[in-house]
């Protein structure tokens, strides 16, 4: 920061106006700082906290944790429940995934449920579906916690993670006085703007996507927007990626989400394994899935969804080719590296026409 010529201040920051800011630091020392423009980006914390319940942490707690237990239960099966899953089976945990949805990763491509739900099964975490959790009926014993399971055998571990969302630290900035709703989530148009002007908000606060990628594209946004420039977020060109053993990522439109916006589009999903660089060798036993979806008009790249090791550098090339708006037909023209994992791109892509 400083490299940068950025001023760093330590402290709770309040909005007196909208240009200007006051800063309370550690020992009680107030500053006063005016802008022309103002970036809320205070992020998120936890859904839950109930520091009164033993044994029942959210992530950032459960990261304060020094030791493992011998068996974690986790509430909830969104990213970070998936996330926390892969990590505590890696380190030798029992982990049981209890989610209330019909499958895991509720928000994305049934497949990336499917298929995610399956890897981590086959590593051993165990994962109860359709279970709506009671926080009310959960027991705490002499050696751990009760979790009651409608309909199914309760499930007892040493620790539990709820992971059941995030709230925006919108509340206490001052934004309200302001005219501005902070009782959730900012509300901000495609610029990161927020109704009073001069003040934009990005990141996790606005509640768009609570993702980093999504995060440093919207603060790009919204300088360029300070700057006079004319860029618009739009959340189709954004990659998302859940860092689980093997990771999924995935980027642009779902099947659905393209015929529900009037695109004629065709699809095509299979597995590829995929191949070392030195010797020509599979690198992986297990198949990296891939699913990319296409108008079939402008036979343009309309989403791409894959799991497996290399998920997220494949990805990264599909959302190079949107952003271009180049078409399937000269995106297979360009030569990559072979072999590479960027090449599975290719290759289903080669294979559009004779899947269709």
């Amino acid at each position: 920061m400083k490299q940068l010529n950025v001023e760093v201040h330590q402290g709770y920051a309040e909005l007196s106006n909208a240009q200007t800011l006051e800063i309370f630091g550690t020992q009680g020392a107030k500053t006063t700082i005016t802008a022309d423009n103002v970036i809320v980006a205070s992020g998120s914390r936890p859904h839950f906290f109930a520091a009164s319940i033993p044994r029942l942490v959210n992530s950032e707690e459960l990261l304060r944790i020094t030791t493992l237990p011998s068996h974690l239960a986790i509430i909830g099966g969104g990213y970070i429940g998936c996330e926390f899953a892969s990590i505590y089976r890696s380190l030798g945990c029992q982990v049981t995934l209890i989610e209330k949805e019909s499958r895991i990763l509720s928000g994305w491509e049934s497949e990336a449920g499917e298929y995610v739900g399956k890897e981590l099964g086959a590593r051993g975490v165990t994962i109860q579906l359709n279970c709506n959790a009671s926080f009310a009926e959960i027991e705490t014993t002499k050696t751990g916690v009760r979790i009651p399971v409608p309909d199914r055998k309760s499930v007892e571990a040493d620790l539990v993670l709820v992971a059941t969302g995030r709230r925006p630290n919108s509340h206490g900035v001052g934004l309200n006085a302001l005219g501005v709703e902070d009782d959730g989530f900012l509300k901000v148009d495609d610029r990161m703007r927020l109704p009073q002007p001069g003040l934009y908000a990005v990141g996790d606060v606005n509640g768009i996507s609570l993702l980093d990628s999504t995060a440093f594209s919207q603060a790009s946004v919204a300088i360029g927007s300070i700057l006079g420039g004319e860029s618009r977020f739009d959340y189709s060109w954004i990659p998302r990626c859940v860092h689980t053993e093997p990771s999924a990522a995935a980027v642009g439109l779902t099947q659905e989400e393209a015929t529900a916006h009037g695109f004629d589009c065709m699809a095509v999903s299979e597995d590829i394994r995929l191949v070392s660089d030195g010797a020509r060798s599979v690198a992986d036993p297990e198949p990296t899935f891939l699913k990319i979806v296409i108008e079939s008009r402008s036979r343009r790249l309309l989403g791409c969804l894959v799991v497996g090791d290399h998920a997220p550098a494949i990805v990264n090339v599909a959302a190079v080719a949107m952003r271009s708006g180049v078409s399937i037909d000269k995106l297979r023209e360009i030569p990559l590296a072979q072999p590479s994992a960027s090449e599975a791109l290719m290759g289903a892509l080669r294979k559009l026409d004779l899947a269709h």
